[in-house]
Order: structure tokens, then sequence, then C-alpha cells
């Protein structure tokens, strides 16, 4: 039952994540004025990265049966999540705005993260589903 919980609660993470990262956030980008949808994405990613603290702690703690690896991924992806939302994020909006050049990289490191939090949720997924 435990299991059946964490299998819930990282693929409903991971299809928001994904849904968010590959459709809503490049579509704000098309349709909006630039800085009129990095101020939406502003707002939206520290509750996006915070629920994502939340849903996968919760379930790094129902899934602590689930094996070393499972455990391992999801140590490796609350640190990831941690790092983004106390970090990462903090850092690219203080740089938005005083040195735009170094914004991008801090950007193109945050998507990267994000990409890496989104596989190792797949990869607890997976491990989740094919253990029964």
């Amino acid at each position: 039952m435990k299991e059946k919980l964490a299998l819930a609660l990282l693929s409903f993470f991971l299809g928001l994540g994904s849904f968010f990262s590959f459709y809503v956030a490049p579509t704000l980008f098309k349709v909006l004025e630039r800085q009129q949808a990095g101020a939406v994405v502003e707002k939206v990613f520290p509750v996006y990265f915070g629920l994502g603290i939340i849903l996968v702690g919760i379930s790094l703690f129902l899934g602590r049966d689930s094996g070393k690896l499972f455990l391992s991924l999801g140590i490796l992806n609350l640190l990831l999540l941690l790092l983004q939302e106390f970090i990462v994020i903090p850092k690219l909006h203080g740089l938005k705005a005083t040195n735009y050049e170094l914004f991008l990289k801090y950007h193109g490191v945050s998507m990267g993260i994000n990409l890496a939090i989104l596989l190792l949720t797949l990869g607890k997924v997976l491990i989740l589903i094919f253990k029964r």
C-alpha cells in the first residue's frame, strides 16, 4: 500500500513537471512577451519545486523499503529539488536584473537540473512499477 501511494505521488509529480517544463513554459514564451512569460514562470517555479520537495520527500519515506537504488535516486532527487528551490532559483532571480549574460548561464544549469529531477523521478516510478 505504501509503495502504491509513493508511485501515485511520484507519477503525479512526473506528469506535472513534464507538462509544465515541456509544454506550459515554452508556450508562455511563445504567446507572451519575454518579460511577461518570465514573470509568470518566476511565480510558478517556487511552487513547482516546493511541491516536488514535499511529494518526493513523502515518497522517499513511503518507499524506504523499495531498495537501495530507490533510496539513492530519491535522496539525489530531493537534494536537487532543494538546490533548485533554495539556491538556483533565488540566484537566477537576482541575476536577471543585474547580469543577464550570467543569468542565461545559470538558466541553462537550472534547466539541466530540472531535467535530472524529472529523469530521477521517472527512474523511481519505473522501480516501483517493475518491483511488483
